[in-house]
């Protein structure tokens, strides 16, 4: 008989306990993790072969192992979203770019990306129903992001949008570039609220059960405390204003794993990068209501 509820796979990542996980469900995979931790996903499958990959979104984290998995089932079906499909097709600028960003490091941390044919691509643009299973267009964190529902258990895989969890501690919204959208990411949470799901299963880490529309509406909360802490310091500040946030909600205890899920320097970035595009926006704003006030006047006085 299927498992009447998801496994939570602890992919281990770097050697740390419940930073980061992957989720089986009868013969689907949610988020696979990178290819530095896929075996973990294979001994974890013990012998079956998975008909889908589900992904949430394209980061490294989520995705990376995808094409590594193919190789081993060529027949497997990955589910992505439109906007993300084309860079698991071809991932050579996604690397690039994040070589950039990570440097020597980027081997230490996710491995190899390897290419998925297209023919094993599902595209995505949600509001799908298959079987069970029911997408949604879930943005905010990423713009490429989905969320899925399996109607049966009322269980959501609801990736990085529900937020950094570990342990019932506090709901941390992960907030690296270039995608951060608060205003976008309230309408996702109210998304998958409407589900009104039993279960919510994320990487970061697990599942939850007993209060998730709690969950819900402090990854709300938070998500407005870090973008206002965001506007008036820069990486370093966030980082020490996000720890204290960590120590006030989870202890000494909670601490270090929730800094494994979600390293607190890479978090301010994000936010910052949506502030810069608001208070553009808001010149732009200005300079269009000055030049239609100026326009309103010359067109009531002919001599100016």
């Amino acid at each position: 008989m299927p498992p009447a509820i998801p496994q939570t796979v602890d992919l281990l990542h770097l050697g740390k306990p419940k930073a980061m996980s992957a989720h089986l469900f009868d013969d689907v995979i949610v988020d696979p993790g990178c290819e530095k931790t896929i075996d973990r996903v294979v001994e974890a499958l013990d012998g079956r072969t998975p008909r889908a990959i589900l992904l949430t979104h394209i980061h490294f984290d989520h995705a990376g192992g995808t094409g590594a998995l193919v190789e081993r089932f060529p027949d497997v079906e990955v589910w992505v979203h439109e906007r993300g499909a084309r860079h698991m097709i071809d991932p050579t600028r996604l690397v690039a770019s994040a070589r950039k960003v990570f440097g020597d490091y980027f081997d230490m941390l996710w491995g190899e990306v390897i290419p998925i044919p297209e023919k094993n691509v599902r595209v995505l643009h949600g509001g799908e129903s298959e079987g069970p299973w029911e997408v949604a267009y879930t943005p905010g964190h990423a713009q490429h992001h989905v969320s899925y529902l399996h109607r049966p258990t009322r269980t959501a895989f609801t990736g990085d949008v529900t937020g950094i969890r570990i342990d019932g501690g506090p709901a941390l919204p992960p907030t690296p570039p270039p995608d951060i959208d608060p205003p976008l990411w309230h309408q996702s949470l109210e998304t998958v609220a409407a589900w009104e799901p039993e279960r919510l299963a994320f990487m970061h880490f697990g599942q939850t059960t007993g209060d998730v529309m709690e969950q819900i509406a402090t990854c709300h909360e938070a998500l407005d405390q870090f973008s206002e802490a965001a506007r008036t310091t820069d990486a370093a500040g966030m980082a020490e204003w996000i720890r204290a946030w960590v120590l006030e909600r989870a202890g000494e205890e909670g601490l270090p794993t929730y800094y494994a899920a979600g390293p607190f320097e890479g978090l301010w970035a994000g936010l910052d990068r949506y502030w810069q595009r608001v208070h553009r926006q808001a010149e732009v704003d200005a300079a269009e209501a000055q030049d239609h006030s100026a326009a309103e006047q010359a067109a009531e006085d002919p001599k100016a």
